[in-house]
């Protein structure tokens, strides 16, 4: 290395100004570092520099605080001046040198240090495993964030071969060679979680397309890659219009439609859609993604919801078949046993015969009502709702509730605080009423005799809330998650005698729902229940 030398106090010459060499080691050790291989960008780094200086024996030593992440890159080496192949550390000697030599110290110090003398030195301890001699030595630390990753340490059997313009030389190599590598590693982090996202996004059924503002193609999944056409693309049609494959699909004609409109930070919206051509349904779910606060584009999630869309068709299928052809046979059967009993003797035991018909074909219709219901209040619009009085509802549903409560002798108590609720909120006031009747009858039926009912209503958050609480029989933990479900009835001693069909609390469940609330429920067996619902006030 060819540099400016001056004597120094002892007589030996110490470079004070960069050379022409100086410069071309660090173009040369810039242009390594531009490759994303860390590990052998890293090593080609020191071994020019170990070459620059014709050192004659090297050592890289990790920080043992620090994980894998850092361990993986940096190496542990001894590569010599002539032959630069590497060689293993052993465990035994990298710790003694941490503990007291050279590289120990500067991990401790966080700064870099040069050996002039070895001899006199006490920080160089000599490693009976190590027979090439060394008269003095040079030790830069690899820092990140303030901390020590890693020391190189590189020797000459000269002594006074290094200076303080080496250390500052090399300082700057190796902070250059430490960014480089934290670059490599995050680079080679982010290409790890793109494969691993792309490897999730194949693994996804749906079709997922992410567009930019201007329907260009940013990144189609392989479902998505299928539609268009492009699945044996590399790219899958990425960098193109999504307005050139409308004609694959009519489905992708309403997409490309959509996207004409402005995008807005933070919108999103669904819809049902068929494809003709595959004669599939699909639900389509898109999403605006931003880039720095701005709407940059959209996501967009085809399902394929035809099983469910055919399940839907079955089940409307099977309601009409309740609604019309098992009612003309159920009145039929009806009307002969009224013929047949304008024949039958007032004592034969006939007549218990017909009465038992009877009753079942009365508790056929109500199940047949209850279903229907259920299906008209999933599918009712929305327009039903209108602003009422909900003190005058609440207060009608509780004068309501006291005939069949006094048949019991229960006692109704109400809890009402209703101080912050608007004169109006706009429900359906029909289908409340009926939710809060259901809740308030099952509680008078599954109470026993001289039970107390407790309905109390209030606000919290913007919300409006409505409990009916009793001390009746209670109802066993493990039934509880299914009490909401269509027909389920739980099974316990003292319900045998209680009629129901268990389709109630589905109806409730289903009320609720539809103004945008939650039900729910707490019991505790032999100590009473407590069924409840919000609704939002809108």
């Amino acid at each position: 290395m060819d540099v400016s030398l001056v004597n120094d106090m002892r007589g030996f010459q110490v470079s004070v100004h960069p050379s022409l060499e100086d410069f071309e080691l660090l173009a040369e050790v810039s242009q390594m570092l531009t490759q994303l291989d860390e590990e052998r960008g890293l090593r080609s780094v020191i071994n020019l520099m170990i070459k620059a200086v014709g050192a004659q024996h090297s050592s890289l030593l990790i920080n043992p605080e620090y994980g894998e992440d850092w361990k993986r890159i940096f190496t542990k080496y001894l590569p010599t001046a002539d032959t630069l192949e590497p060689q293993e550390m052993t465990a035994r000697l990298a710790k003694r040198v941490i503990d007291k030599g050279l590289a120990g110290w500067v991990f401790r110090n966080h700064q870099g240090a040069v050996v002039e003398d070895t001899s006199t030195d006490a920080r160089w301890i000599v490693l009976s495993d190590n027979p090439i001699p060394a008269g003095s030595a040079l030790c830069v630390p690899f820092m990140w964030n303030g901390d020590v990753l890693a020391a190189l340490t590189i020797t000459h059997p000269d002594t006074f071969h290094f200076s303080e313009y080496h250390l500052r030389l090399f300082t700057i190599v190796v902070n250059q060679a430490t960014g480089a590598v934290r670059n490599a590693q995050l680079f080679a982090h982010l290409l790890e979680q793109r494969q691993q996202m792309e490897a999730i996004l194949n693994a996804i059924p749906d079709l997922l397309l992410v567009l930019d503002q201007h329907g260009m193609i940013m990144l189609a999944n392989e479902p998505a890659a299928a539609l268009l056409g492009t699945a044996q693309r590399p790219n899958r049609g990425a960098g193109e219009s999504i307005a050139n494959y409308t004609h694959n699909d009519d489905m992708l004609s309403f997409v490309s439609g959509m996207l004409e409109n402005p995008f807005k930070t933070g919108q999103s919206w669904s819809f049902q859609t068929r494809s003709e051509k595959q004669r599939r349904d699909y639900l389509v779910t898109v999403s605006v993604w931003t880039q720095r606060g701005d709407a940059a584009g959209a996501v967009i999630i085809l399902r394929d919801i035809t099983n469910v869309r055919d399940l839907n068709r079955f089940k409307d299928e099977m309601l009409q078949m309740a609604s019309h052809d098992l009612r003309s046979p159920l009145a039929l059967i009806g009307g002969y046993c009224s013929l047949i009993a304008l024949d039958t003797p007032d004592d034969s035991p006939v007549r218990e015969y017909l009465n038992v018909i009877e009753r079942s074909i009365e508790r056929m219709r109500g199940l047949l009502d209850d279903l229907l219901r259920v299906e008209q209040i999933r599918n009712s619009p929305l327009e039903l709702h209108r602003p009422v009085d909900y003190r005058d509802l609440i207060r009608t549903v509780i004068e309501d509730s006291y005939p069949a409560a006094a048949s019991k002798n229960h006692r109704i108590d109400a809890v009402i605080a209703l101080e912050d609720v608007p004169d109006e909120i706009s429900i359906n006031p029909l289908l409340i009423r009926e939710a809060m009747e259901n809740l308030i009858n099952n509680a008078i039926k599954y109470t026993p005799d001289n039970g107390v009912i407790c309905v109390r209503t209030h606000v919290e958050n913007e919300r409006l809330h409505f409990i009916v609480e009793d001390n009746g029989i209670g109802i066993p933990t493990e039934h509880l998650p299914r009490l909401f479900e269509s027909f389920y009835r739980t099974r316990q001693t003292g319900t045998e005698h209680i009629e129901g069909r268990g389709l109630g609390l589905s109806l409730v469940k289903t009320i609720i729902e539809r103004h945008g609330g939650e039900v729910w429920v707490e019991s505790e067996l032999g100590k009473g229940s407590r069924f409840g619902f919000w609704i939002p006030i809108q």
